[in-house]
């Protein structure tokens, strides 16, 4: 019984500090967790902040960029006024580049010429002081200066022929020149420009081979087919695109403006392809878009945003190409309202999808809602054929 006690007196103690220590150790895990979980939500919270401050340095940036294009445009278009004036000054017309023709003066004003790439013709012209004795020498000499450079750029290189049907290239672009001008009537006009001086204008014009646009579209082909399998769409269409759009001209650019080969608008399609290939906004100038190897990738790159994001619900590759198609017009916005009344792109996609190939192509040429898009799309198709391969 003693013993017992003595165990009761021992034991009992022990019991109270064990309690007393596990509700300690409780206490203090309770404590960590709470602890913990605070942590946590500061975390979350502040992971919250740094994606609400991502997503506005993003808004600001690209809001950014967008006021950079707007700036960019506006300078564009003043430059461009102000060359106007200079010009008329002394010429009875001003004209500038479009996306069938590339138009280049001299740094005098003096002289200018232009490369029509859809009909393949070359004209030289030259102003001159009416008053000048020597006018019509120096108009000559200058003509034939224009037409052996000319005759030596790599856009239309092998594309002239000489008398006796020589291809004309670098090594007798100045034979050519000097014979062109010995040989072709010369036309001179007098008129009185805008200074009040009276002028005259010679003018000279040689046709290009009848393959002109062949000859210029090989020197793309390399990069097109090497975009086009980067991007996953079909070279012919991307071939015939820029057929459509600049005849092969490295130098086009339209009212828009949109600028080079494929025609790209630097604030909408341009910026949207080279977003989708880089994942970064950038304000692409003129110069960067009349680079052949820049123009081409955006122009790829934007046919196969419209082919697989936009379209890709589309399950024949025909009628997606008839949307892509459209679409690097108009937008795809107005090539589904063509198609389902909406600019839902699931409900055109499920339209598309209800049909046939035939079906979709005449719906679209019923109701896209431009007739320059209709046109677009029929040209495209016909340019297409030029480009498939033949095996």
């Amino acid at each position: 019984m003693q013993y017992l006690n003595r165990c009761v007196r021992v034991v009992l103690p022990l019991g109270i500090i064990f309690l007393n220590t596990s509700l300690t150790q409780q206490k203090t895990i309770e404590q960590i967790m709470r602890e913990e979980q605070e942590a946590l939500k500061q975390i979350q919270q502040e992971t919250l902040d740094y994606q609400d401050q991502v997503a506005e340095d993003m808004r600001l940036y690209q809001e950014r960029i967008s006021q950079e294009y707007e700036a960019y445009e506006v300078e564009q278009r003043r430059q461009m006024e102000e060359m106007e004036k200079e010009i008329l000054r002394k010429w009875e017309d001003f004209r500038t580049d479009t996306r069938e023709e590339n138009v280049e003066y001299s740094a005098d004003r003096n002289s200018r010429s232009s490369v029509n790439y859809k009909d393949g013709s070359i004209e030289v012209e030259v102003v001159a002081d009416a008053k000048d004795p020597r006018a019509d020498e120096k108009a000559k000499a200058e003509i034939q200066k224009k037409l052996s450079d000319l005759a030596k750029r790599e856009d239309t290189e092998s594309q002239l022929k000489t008398s006796a049907g020589t291809k004309v290239s670098a090594a007798n672009a100045e034979s050519f020149a000097k014979e062109t001008v010995k040989k072709q009537e010369i036309k001179a006009t007098t008129y009185k420009a805008r200074d009040g001086k009276e002028r005259v204008k010679y003018s000279v014009k040689v046709t290009m081979a009848p393959n002109h646009v062949q000859i210029r579209a090989k020197q793309f082909k390399d990069e097109v087919e090497k975009q086009s399998k980067r991007f996953k769409i079909d070279p012919a269409i991307a071939m015939a695109v820029m057929h459509t759009e600049s005849y092969f001209n490295p130098k086009a650019r339209s009212h828009i403006p949109a600028y080079g080969l494929m025609q790209l608008v630097p604030k909408s399609g341009a910026r949207d392809a080279y977003i989708h290939i880089y994942k970064k906004d950038r304000l692409l100038r003129a110069n960067y878009l009349y680079q052949p190897p820049n123009n081409i990738e955006l122009g790829c790159a934007y046919l196969s945003k419209n082919r697989y994001r936009y379209f890709g619900g589309i399950k024949d590759d025909e009628k997606a190409y008839l949307c892509t198609i459209c679409a690097y017009n108009t937008g795809p916005g107005n090539v589904a309202r063509a198609l389902s009344g909406t600019t839902n792109l699931s409900k055109a996609i499920t339209v598309a999808n209800s049909h046939n190939t035939k079906w979709v192509h005449q719906k679209l040429q019923r109701d896209l809602p431009y007739k320059e898009t209709k046109l677009y799309l029929l040209k495209v198709l016909k340019h297409r054929k030029m480009y498939q391969s033949r095996e």
